[in-house]
């Protein structure tokens, strides 16, 4: 009783020395080993009030980050904080503020779910009764319905109405739209951008489905291989990312098309001036490129008015530039580029 009196004094002492305006969620130098797979130096911060997409492909890393959030596994290394409390020696209090759905809910398939909100009601002091009855019947779920009679996305749904019910500072989702059809990922995103609209509260979802995050989130953390590549504001990601082409710099007697030779020649010698070109200070600007026929392909990572006129001397002509979708920067980070 003493400890746990002394944990509660701890969280409260905390609570009002400045985790008010802490990040909803930090986690500096985070690293896990496992036999096969090392989470290395996980770092990033998601302020008050926003939303964070944490994208990476299966196996990447996402579900073990969450997991140690929630300290359901134990870290190697680092520190987590969640709003502005340490995650392991105040866990109880952080889960109070904290609402958690994981990547397969689990449910007692026996029961109703009027009798899930007033079993989970129990342990968490603001518990809504209201807001839980009112979410149900906006998502469409009948309370009296045992959950074994659910559709997945009606327990995805289920699972969402459970950690919102107690109005969490911190939502944290692990694949909340994986599999899930159109309709149902649709409601599950717009509840996710109502969760915001008190500017307090904060979004950390993860996916690999990255439509989803262009559609909702503020903040963009991308993961690969156990390690963070990109953590930035999700326009400034989208801002640095650009899709760039250009014709092959021919020179002028190559062009002509009555001696193939000629031109097959003057091909070679342009791909490979911008092969050397892509080997120097040039090519560390992007993370992916191919040349097709006549045509330079590339996305950059780097996207600046220096790099478009070093592009153009190059080319001979102003390049063609093209935003790109977070899928394809995915894409070049999983495809092994270290360019970026």
């Amino acid at each position: 009783m003493a400890t746990a009196t002394a944990t509660a004094r701890a969280a409260t002492m905390a609570r009002g020395s400045g985790a008010a305006d802490a990040p909803a969620l930090m986690l500096s130098g985070v690293g896990k080993r496992y036999p096969k797979f090392e989470l290395r130096d996980v770092s990033f911060a998601l302020p008050r009030g926003y939303i964070m997409g944490f994208i990476g492909p299966n196996g990447a890393g996402k579900s073990t980050t969450i997991k140690i959030i929630m300290n359901m596994v134990r870290k190697s290394t680092g520190a987590v904080k969640v709003l502005g409390l340490d995650h392991v020696a105040l866990e109880t209090e952080v889960k109070r503020h904290v609402g958690y759905l994981g990547e397969e809910p689990h449910f007692y398939e026996e029961v109703t779910p009027a009798w899930l909100g007033g079993f989970v009601g129990k342990y968490y002091p603001t518990w809504d009764a209201r807001l839980y009855k009112a979410t149900l019947e906006r998502f469409g779920i009948e309370q009296s319905k045992r959950v074994k009679t659910l559709s997945k996305g009606m327990k995805v749904k289920l699972g969402l109405a459970l950690a919102l019910s107690h109005r969490p500072e911190l939502l944290i989702l692990d694949e909340p739209t994986s599999g899930l059809d159109p309709v149902i990922r649709h409601d599950v995103l717009a509840e996710l951008m109502s969760v915001i609209q008190d500017e307090r509260r904060s979004v950390f979802f993860s996916t690999h489905i990255t439509q989803d995050v262009e559609k909702v989130a503020d903040y963009v953390t991308f993961i690969n291989d156990g390690r963070i590549v990109i953590s930035d504001v999700k326009d400034d990601v989208l801002a640095r990312w650009k899709r760039v082409s250009f014709p092959l710099p021919l020179r002028p007697e190559a062009r002509s098309a009555s001696d193939p030779a000629g031109l097959e020649a003057g091909v070679a010698e342009a791909r490979a001036k911008v092969e050397q070109a892509m080997r120097g200070a040039l090519g560390r600007a992007f993370a992916a490129y191919k040349i097709d026929g006549l045509t330079f392909t590339g996305i950059t990572c780097a996207f600046s008015e220096d790099v478009a006129r070093e592009v153009g001397h190059l080319a001979g002509t102003r390049p063609r530039v093209l935003p790109v979708s977070l899928d394809d920067i995915l894409v070049a980070i999983v495809r092994g580029s270290e360019a970026c």
